[in-house]
Order: structure tokens, then sequence, then C-alpha cells
């Protein structure tokens, strides 16, 4: 297990694990996602996991995804509704999933969280897009930006 400090207030350890079944019970993870300079920007999102590996969804149009684009490394913990991290923090690789894929990881979730499925349809009319799967998988090493 390796660890890093990143850049945040207050300061945040980075571990590596080998699967994220650990946080199949959390009810939401906190996935912090970096700007272009470094700067990271967490966000409170529900999610599934599946053979170790961490699925969600989320708006195409969001900055998320476009720091996804831009850097797949990112954190992920266990965390409370408002964001608040409440286990470790592990360093991982975040993918942008199409087709077949991305539609499977939105039906996970809307499976496990009964509000997700009138939320996230209001939303698509609201905002006139569609949702975007993410697949989060654990890092071997931490190496995050900045």
């Amino acid at each position: 297990m390796q660890a890093t400090m990143i850049a945040t207030a207050p300061a945040v350890q980075v571990t590596t694990i080998e699967s994220f079944d650990s946080l199949a019970d959390a009810s939401n993870i906190l996935l912090t996602t970096f700007r272009r300079d470094g700067t990271p920007v967490p966000t409170p999102l529900w999610h599934v996991v599946k053979d170790g590996v961490v699925l969600t969804s989320t708006l195409e149009g969001t900055a998320k995804i476009k720091r996804i684009r831009n850097d797949a490394r990112v954190t992920i913990s266990a965390c409370t509704l408002r964001g608040k991290p409440i286990g470790p923090t592990y360093a991982a690789r975040a993918r942008l999933l199409s087709g077949d894929e991305s539609e499977q990881a939105n039906q996970l979730k809307e499976a496990r969280y009964r509000l997700a499925r009138p939320i996230q349809f209001i939303e698509s009319l609201i905002y006139r897009q569609r949702f975007v799967g993410i697949v989060i998988e654990p890092s071997p090493v931490v190496d995050l930006p900045g």
C-alpha cells in the first residue's frame, strides 16, 4: 500500500487498494477529479460496486466529465450525502463508458437507489443531456496531479 498527500484543505492521505468491494455498502462516494492546474474538485455521487470496480453515471455536460476526459487520475472514498469523507481515500482511474456499458452502469445505479430514476429523468429533460456511465478502477500507484 502506497500513500501520498494531495493538496486539499485539510491534507488527505491517499492509499492504493486492489478492489473497491469495501465501498459496496457505502451510501455515497466522494469522487475527486482534478482541474488542469491540479486543483482537486470533490463531488459526492451515488454508485454501485461490481466486480471490484465502482460504476456511476452523470450528465454528459458536467465539468467532472470534462476533467475525467482531460485526466483520468482521481481519488475515491466513502462519504456522507453532503460529501464529508468517512473512510480512507484511494487512488483510482476513471473511464467514461459508452453504448451498452454506459446504459448498464446507469441501470445498476437506478436499481440501487429508488430515487435515481425519477431524478435522472427530470434532470435529462431540464438539461437536455443524456447520462454517461463512469467506471472507476483502483490504481496500483498513487500518481496524482500537482
